[in-house]
């Protein structure tokens, strides 16, 4: 009769006045060691080991020694509720401080591309490369001593921003595609920073999101890259950067779970056609603990925050340039601007309901308004003062419509079909807001430009 060899560590827990000695699989982790002993931590409390040093909850068994002793610490046990509520409030502070510095980075953008002589060349390039190392040296530092779990928005905007506005600030004048030429280099530069972040990152959940950004800003660098390589003007790689953000949401909410081929599908049941049984069937994966499903959920969450926000962001920047007016002398511009408008103020706004990130809805909403903006700021010199007493009176009588709408909304009022009317709006306003964006590019005109030459 054969005994069954079990392999696991010995560890020794103390929370508190309670000790538990446990024997634990080497596949478990701190988490499990945790839970199995009935301990209950809060997001202060740290596991530290015998030599005092923090050991993370994710740290599998075969990083630590047997016998090892871990102690449960919680730095705000003993503190008063003041202190408490001090230690929250630095933690504000910290992320106020990352949003300044994005802040810092957009206005250094803004100057320099509104008007070259806000800042002289001389003063301007010794800022842009000041902000481009400020900001890897932040990136390097942030990524190296990050240690919680769930990855934070505010210190990867903040350092993604102020690379932007270095990169498109240390661009000198140039006789022609000055603009193009510094909006390129700052996307870019934005790009090497979040891929630094990335690689440095010290958790699961920041170089999920630092990648995902990394993504996002070499696929905005590809399209002024591409413009800058066929002479094109500003409003071109502009409107097909605005078409592109209901698209790329809509890829990106495709791709935000990322498990293994095995784990919704059994492959060996379902592979029984003679092509597919000549493939490799994938690992099975039996179990699922429930720190890989938290760890999954953040890293999904991360990326769907960051990626929402590079795209909005970049669509609202770019909402001016694409539509700067509305020629009536260019038929294909015209519709394909009108169409940009339409279809990526719809998307957006009926794209918001269904986030399951409260802010990111906002944060959609907002990119709505500043294309509507945009759209009222290119119509401006063409209405006159009583067209323009009309149009208020329209708006007025849309905002109270609207108001006496979130009464029974805010009741609890839901309708199915026009939840499922809204759906079909929104599929159509994504399917065609690049083609919008193409068109309103000019992209016939540069397509038989080509065929000429």
């Amino acid at each position: 009769m054969s005994a069954e060899v079990v392999h696991g560590r010995r560890v020794a827990l103390i929370d508190g006045d309670s000790r538990f000695d446990l024997v634990v699989p080497l596949q478990a982790r701190v988490d499990d060691v945790l839970r199995a002993a009935g301990s209950a931590p809060t997001r202060h409390t740290r596991v530290v080991g015998i030599s005092g040093r923090e050991i993370l909850r994710s740290t599998p068994m075969t990083g630590l020694d047997d016998g090892a002793v871990l102690v449960l610490v919680d730095p705000t046990a003993s503190l008063p509720g003041a202190t408490v509520r001090s230690v929250e409030a630095r933690a504000a502070r910290v992320a106020s401080a990352w949003w300044v510095l994005a802040a810092g980075g957009g206005i250094l953008a803004l100057l320099r591309l509104q008007s070259a002589d806000a800042l002289p060349e001389q003063v301007r390039a010794p800022v842009g490369v000041l902000a481009l190392v400020a900001a890897l040296l932040a990136a390097a530092v942030f990524g190296l001593r990050a240690r919680t779990r769930t990855a934070t928005l505010a210190p990867v905007v903040g350092v993604i921003a102020l690379a932007f506005g270095g990169g498109v600030a240390v661009v000198a004048d140039l006789p022609a595609s000055a603009d193009l030429v510094a909006v390129f280099t700052g996307v870019l530069s934005a790009a090497i920073v979040a891929g630094v972040l990335g690689v440095l990152g010290s958790t699961d959940a920041l170089r999920a999101q630092s990648r995902t950004a990394t993504i996002v800003l070499a696929m905005l660098a590809a399209v002024w890259g591409a413009a800058l390589l066929l002479h094109l003007d500003v409003s071109a790689p502009a409107a097909v950067t605005l078409g592109l953000v209901p698209v790329a949401q809509r890829i990106l909410q495709a791709s935000l779970v990322d498990v293994a081929p095995g784990t919704f599908i059994d492959y060996g049941r379902f592979q029984s056609t003679r092509w597919t049984v000549r493939q490799n069937l994938p690992d099975e994966v039996r179990t699922i603990e429930a720190d890989d499903a938290d760890a999954l959920v953040e890293r999904s969450t991360a990326r769907l925050s960051i990626g929402t926000v590079l795209l909005i962001a970049a669509g609202a920047a770019s909402a001016f340039a694409a539509l700067p007016s509305f020629p009536a002398g260019e038929p294909v511009v015209l519709g394909g601007r009108i169409a940009l408008a339409v279809t990526v103020v719809l998307a957006l706004l009926l794209g918001s309901r269904r986030s399951t990130v409260p802010s990111l809805r906002w944060v959609a909403r907002a990119g709505a308004v500043v294309v509507l903006a945009a759209v009222l700021w290119a119509l401006l010199p063409a209405f006159s003062p009583e067209l323009l007493v009309a149009i208020a009176g329209i708006l007025l009588l849309v905002g109270l419509g609207a108001a006496l709408l979130v009464i029974p909304v805010g009741r609890g009022l839901r309708s199915l079909g026009w939840s499922r009317t809204g759906d079909v709006f929104e599929a159509l306003a994504t399917a065609l807001s690049l083609p919008a964006g193409m068109l309103a590019a000019g992209a016939i005109e540069i397509a038989r430009a080509m065929m000429a030459t």
